[in-house]
């Protein structure tokens, strides 16, 4: 039940990012994405924060029911939104219905036997694979997806470890918890609100994508270093000393996926085809983000029984970090210029006219 609900909303997730991606320009994506993504944090805030309140009133039954209305409301306003596009001229299936028409002049086969091929797994997969060697930057951004999601699974597990090590008092230990997201999820709203609008005026998106690794890669350093190297002041060996400095690398990489990682990767969607936007991103979002929590999960599962229960993961966390920056790198070089996805954008527009 878990499992299909986190798919399903990785789905819908992605097909609404999707249809922004569609509708915007570059320049238009730079502005309001950062935007769209801060009110989505102050949503989620105020939704986690009135969770205990709500269930208090309403019980776990009635908190179902909010959550399905919410639900259905997204719906409908999605539905909406598709609605003012197809009246405007702007609707995305429209690309795709004129590339129909197109390589239906240039075919003998019938629409059914089209539709029977494009609708057999086997097909499907040659497709996506297809598609994935006619667009290199969606393997790019699949590989940066999958790397990471894998660190991001192996801080969270330091994090956890570390935390129930240094706090032995479960209630101090859901406190710390709290104040913890609270800070990524203010941290995120300020970038989100406060700088990225002004970055992604002013500075190419491959030097946003370079630059975000660095500080987590510095982290990471930090934390494979020997402690002899510190000033005893600091008592960088003590338990406490290392929660902090794990929950500061944590809380490095989700704020920079919530505030600048996530937009970063919309925007790389926009001057893409249509396969690209919506079917690209599926695979993507379900592929990617899955099996780099899963395949890391199996792997530090393996690492725990194997050692007997005492691994340490600082040196899997560097190289996992090192393998996330790499993939950056390589995603950047194929990131085009706001100039030249503005021109990309304006010739897709354009073949709609």
């Amino acid at each position: 039940m878990s499992s299909t609900h986190s798919l399903h909303r990785h789905l819908l997730y992605a097909q609404q990012w999707s249809f922004l991606g569609s509708i915007f320009t570059p320049s238009e994506a730079g502005k309001y994405y950062s935007y769209v993504a801060g009110l989505s944090s102050i949503t989620s805030m105020i939704a986690g924060a009135s969770v205990s309140s709500m269930v208090q009133v309403v019980g776990l039954p009635g908190l179902l029911g909010i959550a399905a209305l919410s639900l259905t409301c997204t719906l409908l306003l999605a539905d909406w939104a598709y609605k003012i596009a197809e009246n405007n001229g702007f609707d995305p299936s429209l690309e795709l219905q004129e590339r129909a028409r197109q390589k239906q002049k240039h075919t003998d086969r019938s629409i059914k036997e089209e539709e029977e091929s494009n609708n057999s797994l086997v097909s499907q997969i040659r497709n996506g694979i297809t598609l994935f060697r006619k667009v290199p930057t969606l393997g790019a951004l699949f590989i940066e997806a999958l790397t990471f999601q894998s660190l991001s699974t192996i801080l969270n597990t330091c994090f956890v470890t570390q935390l129930k090590d240094t706090i032995q008092n479960d209630g101090q230990r859901a406190a710390f918890t709290g104040n913890f997201y609270a800070c990524v999820n203010g941290l995120s709203t300020i970038f989100q609100f406060l700088i990225m609008p002004i970055l992604s005026r002013k500075v190419e998106a491959k030097v946003l994508w370079r630059a975000m690794p660095i500080l987590p890669l510095l982290c990471g350093l930090l934390q494979v270093m020997p402690k002899t190297l510190f000033p005893e002041s600091l008592a960088i060996s003590s338990s406490s000393s290392t929660l902090y400095l794990i929950a500061l690398s944590f809380l490095t990489a989700k704020t920079m996926d919530y505030s600048l990682r996530n937009i970063l990767a919309e925007m790389a969607y926009v001057p893409l085809s249509f396969d690209a936007r919506f079917k690209g991103k599926e695979i993507i979002a379900v592929f990617a983000n899955r099996f780099g929590k899963s395949g890391m999960a199996l792997i530090l599962s393996a690492l725990h029984f194997s050692s007997g229960g005492s691994i340490g993961l600082s040196g899997l966390t560097l190289a996992v970090t090192l393998g996330w920056f790499s993939s950056v790198v390589g995603l950047s070089k194929l990131i085009p210029t706001k100039d030249e996805a503005e021109r990309l954008v304006n010739r897709r527009l354009k073949k709609k006219q």
